[in-house]
């Protein structure tokens, strides 16, 4: 087991001073924080600030709905579990214009918006994508946009799955996705010092969230302690478990054979690490992670129980990642 030690800290922090990224600037990041076990180092490359974590907001989500779930969560009359088939709850605030999308719908779980199976040819609810939308709109959008692969099977990575699920919260308990999480995840954590943006009326889930890096890190601390906080079981094992289990067959369509952490398969909002050995053989290494767009991650290395927690401006995210992977 490699152990985390302040020279190694050290290193990794000088070298994301000194890189360079594909455009030949600096890396833009803001903070860093490492720790394995009891040992914690942190580090500020700027003024601490909130940041957008972007995708790191969906298995915050995710995270929120395993301990409902555990509670026993209702929509209505409608007990929930990964199973729960979401088109009879989506009826009762939105039309589905065609008899394909309904059938489809009707198919589609609140697991597959975990593991974005929702049958779309591409992924949709990215800035560009809203920026063309009415906010107040945008879940007639998702729902009528032409599933055309088999649900449930095929991944694409995408931010709707998410939002379709604050839609549900807000429409069937009253409350924001927001509310939601803050109830079941950083209430019990600490967390209060963070912002949600909002689409029309519903809480953005899939992106949006400003927080600060040790609140990020206390998340990331959450999957590699199985669920536990300061000795309470916050979130179930067997919930954790499912997030890091891989659910996608084969590489994704966001894997890049090399990197430090490839983005080989995909579990219930978290990235699962792993290559294709020669003779096409599938080998995961055991790591697993989430990332926002502009170099926010949480990343979990159980071999060596480090825990890692970045937040940043920084569009090219390959030299982050490389860098990042010293601590593999």
């Amino acid at each position: 087991m490699k152990k985390l030690t302040k020279t190694l800290f050290d290193s990794v922090v000088e070298e994301m001073k000194n890189s360079l990224d594909s455009k030949g600037n600096h890396l833009d990041m803001v903070g860093l924080i490492v720790s394995q076990g009891e040992t914690v180092y942190s580090y500020y490359f700027r003024e601490r600030e909130k940041i957008d974590v972007r995708s790191i907001a969906k298995p915050i989500t995710c995270l929120a709905f395993g301990v409902a779930i555990k509670e026993g969560l209702y929509f209505g009359n409608t007990q929930i579990t990964l199973d729960t088939k979401i088109g009879p709850l989506l009826r009762k605030y939105v039309t589905i214009n065609t008899s394909q999308n309904i059938e489809a719908w009707n198919v589609l779980t609140i697991r597959d918006c975990f593991k974005i199976t929702l049958g779309h040819d591409k992924g949709i609810m990215f800035s560009k994508d809203v920026a063309t939308q009415k906010e107040d709109k945008l879940i007639d959008y998702i729902v009528n946009y032409p599933i055309t692969a088999k649900p449930g099977f095929d991944f694409v990575y995408s931010n709707a799955g998410t939002f379709v699920l604050s839609t549900l919260v807000t429409e069937y308990l009253n409350i924001s996705l927001a509310e939601f999480v803050d109830k079941y995840i950083f209430t019990p954590l600490g967390i209060s010092d963070y912002t949600w943006k909002n689409y029309g009326k519903y809480c953005a889930g899939c992106t949006g969230l400003k927080m600060h890096c040790e609140d990020l890190h206390k998340i990331a601390k959450l999957f590699a302690d199985d669920g536990k906080y300061e000795g309470r079981q916050l979130v179930s094992e067997e919930w954790i478990n499912n997030m890091r289990l891989p659910l996608v067959y084969g590489p994704t369509h966001r894997y890049k054979k090399g990197r430090a952490f490839p983005k080989f398969n995909y579990g219930m909002n978290m990235w699962i690490c792993g290559d294709v050995e020669e003779l096409g053989i599938y080998s995961y290494d055991g790591n697993y992670y989430c990332d926002g767009t502009d170099g926010q991650y949480i990343i979990i290395i159980p071999k060596n129980n480090i825990v890692i927690a970045a937040t940043g401006y920084q569009s090219d995210t390959e030299p982050v990642s490389r860098i990042l992977g010293n601590f593999k």
